[in-house]
């Protein structure tokens, strides 16, 4: 298993580098680190109207480069350190173009990535997705793993299902997970009708079971999204389906994912 983290060495993704390293480990897979140079930033004075001001622009655009390569060679070579000391076999790249497009590439490579909320652009206080994090999770190929801000070691998970193609994806890649993280699986359907929410629930239960993982079933109606965070606890991961309709998150995984308190699990 290749597991990908994509970081910029913020504060803000502290939790996704702690979350990908013991991923990693407890699934005895491999890493792949990487770190985008925005490409944005080194050009952005040729896309400035200076006036009358004079700058040596090939100057700073090189000065620039130079300081964001050193950068990301000194995330890279923090990260790589951390894995390397508890065994993790782990592969750093450093590449320089657009963030989301330039992940998206990688991750075709990979089976799972990870990636905090947002990046050190949105400051601190930020509590959104990040620009970037959100483009990503519209078009990944492979299922986005989303960490929260603090360092969580996962105690359980949560699965929202509905019997959709992606929620079916997200049942088994939720599994995949589950059965050797030794995680318990609450499955939370939601349908204005009852029984139609129970059979849901039922469903992926009897195949987590079959896989060998614990699992309980709970039906509720109303809002999925709010079902979902009331029952989240910060060692959770919750887990599902995001449908993409014409570029835009379904409203349900939006939701859940802006508003999550621990690591969220989407799967297109």
């Amino acid at each position: 298993m290749r597991i990908l983290l994509a970081t910029d060495g913020s504060p803000q993704a502290r939790g996704a580098e702690a979350l990908a390293e013991w991923l990693c480990y407890k699934l005895s897979a491999k890493l792949s680190v990487l770190f985008v140079k925005d490409q944005r930033l080194i050009r952005a004075p040729e896309l400035l109207d200076l006036g009358a001001l004079t700058l040596p622009i090939p100057t700073y655009r090189e000065a620039l480069d130079q300081a964001l390569t050193l950068k990301g060679e000194a995330v890279l070579e923090r990260v790589r350190k951390g894995a390397e000391e508890v065994g993790i076999p782990v592969e750093v790249h450093l590449e320089s173009g657009l963030p989301h497009q330039v992940i998206l590439e990688h991750a075709r490579a990979a089976d799972l990535l990870v990636m905090g909320r947002s990046g050190e652009a949105h400051g601190g206080e930020f509590t959104g997705l990040g620009s970037t994090v959100d483009r990503v999770l519209r078009a990944s190929p492979v299922p986005v793993l989303v960490a929260p801000l603090e360092e969580v070691v996962l105690e359980g998970a949560l699965l929202g299902y509905n019997a959709s193609e992606s929620a079916v994806r997200a049942l088994h890649t939720l599994a995949s997970l589950a059965k050797p993280l030794g995680l318990p699986v609450r499955v939370v359907s939601v349908h204005e009708d009852p029984v139609q929410a129970s059979a849901w629930a039922l469903e992926a239960k009897a195949y987590l079971e079959d896989q060998g993982i614990r699992a309980e079933a709970l039906a509720f109606s109303g809002d999925p999204a709010e079902h979902l965070l009331s029952l989240q606890a910060p060692t959770d991961l919750l887990a599902l389906g995001a449908p993409v309709r014409r570029l835009v998150l379904g409203s349900t995984a939006e939701h859940v994912l802006r508003h999550a308190v621990g690591p969220v699990l989407s799967v297109r």
